[in-house]
Parts: C-alpha cells; sequence; structure tokens
C-alpha cells in the first residue's frame, strides 16, 4: 500500500515514475512549489501532489546541482571566502596584519 506524503518546506522527495528529486520551496492551502534538482520550478495543486507516487529522501550532498557550478573546475580565486573549521574567513588578506579593535 502506497503512503500519500504530505508536503514539508524543506523536505526532499524522490518521484520514481519521473526518476527526479525535488525540494519543496513553497507551500499554501491550494498549492505546493517544488524544485527540482536540476534547478527548474513546478507548481501543482496540493491534491494533485498527494497523488504523485513519492518517497523523501535526504538532501543530495552535491547542493551545486541547481547551480550549475563545477566545484572541480572553480578557481580559488573566484571565492572570497573560504570555510575552515565552521568559521569563514576572507581569502587573500594575512591574518598578522588585520587587527580587531574592540570597543567595550
Amino acid at each position: 500500500m502506497l503512503t500519500r506524503l504530505k508536503p514539508e518546506i524543506g523536505c526532499w522527495y524522490e518521484d520514481n515514475e519521473r526518476d527526479c528529486i525535488f525540494e519543496v520551496v513553497s507551500l499554501d492551502e491550494d498549492s505546493v512549489a517544488i524544485q527540482y534538482f536540476e534547478g527548474e520550478l513546478e507548481e501543482f495543486e496540493l491534491e494533485v501532489f498527494l497523488r504523485l507516487p513519492l518517497k523523501t529522501v535526504d538532501q543530495p550532498e552535491d547542493w551545486t546541482g541547481p547551480y550549475e557550478i563545477d566545484m572541480e573546475e572553480m578557481d580559488e580565486s573566484e571565492s572570497s571566502l573560504i570555510e575552515l573549521d565552521n568559521h569563514y574567513h576572507f581569502d587573500g588578506y594575512d591574518d598578522d596584519t588585520m587587527q580587531v579593535i574592540d570597543e567595550v
């Protein structure tokens, strides 16, 4: 027996019949807006969404899908921020020369 899934904003779903995954990006009492992994947006009436043969899936690890960014081709100089230990640092600045003034 197929379980009908209620849409939730931010949740990812897989439609095996159409071989696609998508995220619910907007929801109101009559409609559901989704964004496919490839980036395309689509809106369904809520009744139609509830009839889709869906299962929930984890968010894809490769978040770049809808943005068509090839991380391997991305040059380090294109990014002004780099993540180190969950903190963002400006790339191109020498930490030794930066001064932080804390006015109390």
